[in-house]
């Protein structure tokens, strides 16, 4: 019984060094922001490619960058045949079949009047921009116009 009174005064002496360490922390701990809720994100829409390939279809791929199809030169052998192509008006230059046009994009096939090129999104032909007709004189049937004599040099 000599010692409760000790105890009991060791009980009550932590008691208060917790509670004055508690109204320390309140009193020192930086004030509490509020949250802010972000932005809802909306959900993007499936891709067209999906519902294409799920019924079996094909969409064509838009092409990201201004790829220009200057002219090709065809070969008797497919793989000699050369496409003339500028990239972003820089000038053009003559590329063949398995060459990269830019990182990533490859020509696959070198066809008459398109070229077929390959990226990791999929394939995609670029088109030989139509040519002008030559003008012709409108007075003249279309078979006398194919008939007509030459100029010679």
């Amino acid at each position: 019984m000599k010692r409760l009174p000790l105890f009991t005064s060791f009980l009550l002496f932590l008691a208060l060094c917790g509670s004055i360490a508690y109204w320390l922390l309140q009193w020192m701990a930086p004030a509490t922001r509020p949250l802010v809720m972000p932005a809802p994100v909306e959900p993007a829409p499936p891709a067209m490619s999906a519902a294409a390939n799920l019924f079996g279809g094909t969409v064509e791929l838009v092409v990201s960058t201004p790829i220009q199809l200057k002219g090709i030169i065809r070969a008797a052998n497919p793989r000699d045949s050369v496409a003339i192509i500028a990239l972003e008006g820089k000038p053009a230059r003559a590329l063949r079949v398995n060459a990269e046009v830019m990182s990533g994009l490859v020509i696959k096939q070198i066809n008459s009047n398109s070229v077929v090129l390959a990226d990791q999104a999929g394939k995609r032909e670029i088109p030989l921009p139509a040519f002008s007709a030559q003008p012709t004189n409108p007075s003249l049937p279309k078979t006398e116009i194919a008939n007509q004599p030459t100029p010679q040099q």
